[in-house]
């Protein structure tokens, strides 16, 4: 058999994502900074953050510094305040003063959220960023445009699934919600999905501190709050993990996994990030207002079978009285860790985060910043998630029929499951448009027949509750199939035989077993048959209905004298008539097939013309008129 293949060409190949050497240099707390686009990073001196906690910073691509802040200013590439770059509403001493993300849709613009201490009214804004401007040192066009009051210190970024919006999601001071805010090629969304789940965080002093971070599939989200720390603050505070859809923007299923009930008083829950490949949940905290309780580093499997499983999966790292800060994810997959007291001039490591209990590898103090010094902040990043593009359609190609399968669902190379947003529905168009519907399918596996030889493009749209993606191939059918055709008279009457012809391929095989290029056939009652047609290994299968008609016989004789007969007849048909009359004769479509004039008395029509079939009889004169059926046979 002969098979010709598919030529494949890909026309749109294209990555939803962001290179993560925009990640690459950290600039924070007290002039210190590393460089991760080498191995082991790159200790910077150059920075001029002056600043005890939150800082975030961006690069470009290519992991060239474009500007940092730590939520108060903005400092450009060469460590300079940045043009219109002062008196942003943020704080140094906010746990998560700023994050950066790049408007979707935009070269030059990035938008900087900020967030304020202790329920401040500044609560939570945004400034704009234009690359564009001052020779490409940037230049801030929005200052502190307001989204809500008041706020807690704790603000992240996660990738909408569409993989090109991003959620900023933020927690509201003195109650239990969160707040995601949409931001788009269009700007910051007016109205914020709220999800009231979880603690309300309220009360007085360092109740609002505490990291938010998102997992690198965007499914899953972990606050810390320091709140049990001080007698007087409300809730239990702790560590807590939720559920998050990256679709819709809501936060769900809140789980404590570690209450601040737990954890020494006076020390509370601080830092918080997950392994690369999102099955751990690591949690630090810090001596916020005394320094001789123990503070420790506790580590979660977040894949564990249920609640009660990732509760008691905890495993603790017990750090004396060092204050541990925040803990960030670098480029390199490794976890690092800040402490601010004792002042030291290094940071702590953990070597294989997504390793189980000692196997992570901590290392305190294992990555040197010196000259400089750490306190509690290290810089606030978007999570790691991108949209997977689909893989190409599959494809079957016989002569002219192709056979199409949708790609497999992409999966997420991090997270508890590898199941992202499942396609909802599928739209093909085939690239024959002469096909008319038929060149077009919402079934997941279609199969179209092409009419002729020749380059198709086909294309696939993939919907999902997140977004659309588009493919294309170009299918080229070189070998012709067959193209089946049934000859014969397909209304018939009740016991007549009739001879049906095959054409319009190689060999031939009918539904009643007959291989010839003819066959006689003489249904009781109307029937569907089949001719299937071979043609260059290819096989192309043609249903046709012979349609059985009751055939009364000898037409009834009208008064006026006229007369049909025989009915019904094979070649000859005797006409008798009253007096000359015009003769015309239709097939059951309404179609005239014969139209002439006979005389009066009995006259011979001449009907060899006429295919075998059923025929309605019109004979006229100036005094009558009279109608009559007639079949003619083979």
């Amino acid at each position: 058999m002969k098979k010709t293949k598919l030529i494949l060409i890909l026309l749109i190949a294209y990555i939803k994502g962001f290179s993560q050497l925009e990640f690459s240099k950290w600039y924070f707390s007290l002039q210190a900074g590393l460089d991760f686009s080498t191995s082991p990073p790159t200790i910077l001196t150059n920075g001029v953050t002056n600043t005890s906690e939150g800082v975030a910073t961006i690069c470009d691509n290519t992991g060239n510094l474009l500007f940092y802040t730590d939520g108060l200013g903005v400092v450009n590439s060469l460590h300079n305040v940045m043009a219109n770059g002062t008196g942003l509403s943020g704080n140094g001493s906010s746990t998560q003063s700023a994050i950066i993300i790049k408007q979707p849709g935009s070269n030059p613009k990035y938008y900087i959220f900020t967030t304020t201490i202790t329920g401040a009214i500044a609560g939570t804004r945004y400034s704009i960023v234009d690359m564009s401007l001052a020779a490409g040192l940037g230049s801030v066009t929005v200052l502190n445009a307001p989204l809500y009051t008041p706020t807690c210190e704790k603000q992240v970024a996660i990738r909408h699934c569409n993989g090109k919006d991003v959620w900023v999601l933020s927690h509201h001071y003195g109650s239990n919600e969160f707040r995601a805010y949409l931001l788009s090629s269009s700007g910051v969304s007016s109205n914020a999905v709220i999800s009231a789940i979880g603690e309300t965080i309220a009360g007085a002093g360092l109740a609002m501190a505490g990291h938010l971070k998102v997992s690198p599939d965007g499914k899953k989200l972990a606050m810390a709050s320091a709140t049990a720390s001080i007698p007087a603050n409300l809730g239990v505070g702790g560590f807590h993990l939720f559920d998050f859809d990256a679709a819709t923007g809501i936060v769900s299923n809140s789980l404590t996994v570690l209450s601040g009930t737990d954890i020494p008083f006076g020390v509370g829950a601080y830092g918080l990030e997950f392994s690369p490949d999102g099955s751990k949940l690591y949690g630090t905290t810090a001596a916020v207002f005394t320094t001789t309780n123990s503070t420790n580093i506790s580590q979660w499997n977040i894949c564990a079978a249920n609640s009660s499983a990732i509760i008691a999966s905890r495993y603790s790292i017990n750090t004396g009285t060092l204050s541990l800060g925040s803990i960030q994810k670098a480029i390199d997959n490794k976890l690092y860790i800040t402490a601010s007291n004792p002042l030291t001039q290094s940071l702590s490591v953990i070597n294989n985060p997504n390793a189980s209990g000692v196997a992570m590898n901590l290392v305190i103090n294992g990555q040197s910043i010196a000259p400089k010094n750490a306190r509690l902040g290290l810089p606030n990043f978007i999570n790691g998630y991108t949209h997977s593009f689909p893989a190409a359609f599959t494809k079957v190609l016989a002569c002219q029929s192709a056979s199409f399968a949708i790609p497999p669902t992409p999966t997420f190379s991090s997270g508890c499951s590898a199941t992202p947003y499942l396609y909802t529905s599928y739209l093909w168009e085939f690239g024959e448009s002469a096909a008319g519907a038929a060149n077009s399918s919402t079934l997941a596996n279609p199969v179209h027949t092409y009419s002729a030889t020749g380059t198709y493009s086909v294309t696939l749209i993939l919907y999902s509750a997140c977004t659309s993606d588009t493919l294309r191939q170009v299918v080229t059918v070189s070998t012709p199939g067959p193209a089946p055709v049934v000859s014969g008279n397909f209304s018939i009457c009740k016991g007549d035989k009739h001879t049906y012809t095959a054409s319009g391929g190689g060999t031939y095989s009918w539904s009643n077993g007959s291989t010839a290029g003819t066959v006689m056939l003489a249904p009781a009652t109307t029937s569907v048959y089949s001719l299937s047609s071979t043609l260059n290994g290819c096989t192309v299968s043609k249903p046709f209905t012979i349609t059985v008609n009751p055939c009364t016989g000898i037409a009834v004789q009208s008064s006026a004298g006229f007369h049909v007969f025989p009915n019904p007849f094979s070649e000859q048909l005797n006409i008798e008539v009253p007096a000359a009359s015009e003769l015309i004769v239709t097939d059951l479509a309404g179609n005239t097939v014969l139209k002439t004039k006979v005389s009066a008395g009995l006259s011979e029509l001449n009907t060899v013309a006429l295919k075998p079939g059923i025929y309605l009889l019109l004979l006229s004169n100036e005094n009558s008129s009279w109608r009559s059926r007639f079949v003619k046979t083979e």
